[in-house]
């Protein structure tokens, strides 16, 4: 049979997703767990089920495919195999003197945009039906992991520098990715590892390609139908993914889980807690402080500070996972890299580094009274009478 619900164990773990066959090595598997006997229920057990985020007009069977049904029968195994997390001391982050740090992040604003092409490219020959060769924009993610093993300050740089044009689609996707391998990096994982992240970064949100431009452009608030068609838009990316050769499994749970939130409130599953793989939550921070931060046909961007407040604020609420979250802001810090501050003594400045665990006193550069660079570098973390009062 295929299973109705989503089966628990007696302490909430997910051993099985909905839409999964039961099959017999499943049912050797929950007897050598000393489970006998299985209950079908809506929801784990010692936890309300979450309100859910899709419009009722969506319709869970509407938000199902192939590729997602494959992925659930996969997901209980890999979510019982945690990404061992060990953020990096400050002490041992690599770092690159000023000079170093502002040459490697001019280089990478070219790179930005030679994977922006790259992202392009792969998608019109996914949609248009062509041979797919994803290589170009895996060396990409490689050369992107490389330069986070130089500083970790690097990429979050690089993203605050890279120009405004083009289409925001694909901008997003190297953006997400530049800060999602920033955040494995600081988190200690292996290369491969980082990597798998950044390359699901890189497509997470390609399927937003096969919604219509004047839903996905749209410079207004959606209808609940236009929404359902938003939410629909992993099951495009899982099945654009298909054709790539060599995709790893945790680059498609990316795609699938990117859009959903600890709380339950995302989509297109409304999967919540454990049932996330820390993968795709640490590429969901990413995507959302990306995204709050680029101008939209909809909105203007967010200042980096308060895209970062939002998503503390999200932390304290259950939407992200608080570590995880505290990993955002050892990288980018709660005055994000990039951004521009006020000082105590008024003068103004832009942020270079992050400082770990002092969220609020990061590295600066003092600029000029006509907003030039002035090569006055200042770390507050050494400066107690000088701190930051205010974002411009």
């Amino acid at each position: 049979m295929t299973l109705p619900d989503d089966v628990y164990d007696g302490s909430g773990l997910l051993l099985l997703a909905a839409g999964s066959r039961i099959t017999p090595r499943f049912l050797h598997l929950l007897t050598k767990r000393g489970v006998d006997r299985v209950e079908l229920v809506a929801a784990p057990v010692e936890r309300a089920a979450p309100a859910r985020a899709v419009p009722p007009a969506a319709g869970p069977e509407r938000l199902h495919s192939d590729a997602s049904r494959e992925l659930d029968e996969s997901l209980a195994a890999a979510l019982q195999v945690p990404l061992p997390l060990r953020p990096v001391k400050s002490w041992r982050r690599p770092r690159l003197s000023i000079e170093n740090l502002q040459a490697e992040a001019n280089l990478g604003v070219e790179r930005h945009q030679e994977t922006c092409l790259a992202v392009a490219e792969l998608a019109d020959s996914v949609l248009t039906g062509k041979s797919v060769n994803a290589v170009e924009v895996r060396r990409a993610v490689d050369k992107f992991v490389d330069m986070a093993a130089l500083d970790f300050d690097l990429l979050p740089l690089i993203m605050s520098m890279q120009q405004v044009e083009g289409d925001y689609l694909y901008r997003h996707c190297v953006n997400v990715t530049l800060l999602s391998v920033a955040m494995a990096s600081h988190l200690g994982l292996n290369r491969n590892t980082i990597a798998e992240i950044g390359l699901g970064g890189m497509l997470h949100d390609i399927g937003m390609l096969r919604v219509s431009p004047d839903i996905r452009l749209a410079p207004r608030p959606l209808t609940v139908e236009e929404w359902c068609e938003i939410h629909r838009h992993p099951l495009y990316t899982l099945d654009m993914i298909e054709p790539m050769r060599r995709v790893p499994r945790t680059v498609k749970l990316i795609s699938y889980q990117v859009h959903e939130r600890l709380d339950g409130g995302g989509y297109p599953r409304q999967r919540y807690d454990r049932q996330l793989h820390q993968a795709a939550q640490i590429v969901s921070i990413a995507d959302v402080y990306a995204a709050m931060t680029s101008p939209r046909p909809h909105r203007p961007a967010m200042r980096p500070y308060g895209a970062a407040k939002l998503i503390l604020t999200a932390a304290s609420r259950g939407r992200f996972n608080r570590e995880l979250v505290r990993a955002f802001l050892d990288t980018v810090s709660l005055f994000p890299i990039g951004s521009r501050v006020r000082l105590s003594n008024g003068t103004l400045a832009r942020v270079l580094r992050a400082n770990p665990g002092l969220h609020t006193r990061p590295v600066i550069e003092e600029l000029t009274p006509d907003g030039h660079l002035s090569g006055c570098i200042i770390d507050l973390s050494h400066e107690q009478a000088l701190c930051v009062v205010k974002t411009e």
